[in-house]
């Protein structure tokens, strides 16, 4: 299993505080959509979703992927259907 916890809570919270530095999020401040929804990752699966161009956050020992769609399951995305080889 490589997608965890949904965090939403616990990511806009580390925002808030600046915990998490622009610098940890790829591609973030440059991406046309919006984060929906906040998951925790595997390592693996984060630098998956990464060569995707997905919003990943690295930071305190985490990885957190921004998922920038909602109201489907998870393993229907496109970014996860196309790492999985759908």
């Amino acid at each position: 299993m490589h997608v965890f916890y949904g965090q939403n809570e616990v990511v806009e919270e580390l925002i808030r505080a600046g915990k998490i530095d622009e610098e940890y999020m790829y591609p973030f401040v440059d991406t046309d959509g919006e984060v929906f929804e906040w998951w925790l990752v595997s390592p693996y699966l984060a630098q998956e979703l990464k060569q995707q161009g997905e919003v990943i956050i690295d930071a305190l020992g985490c990885h957190w992927w921004g998922r920038q769609s909602s109201g489907q399951a998870v393993y229907m995305d496109a970014a996860i259907q196309e790492i999985a080889g759908a």
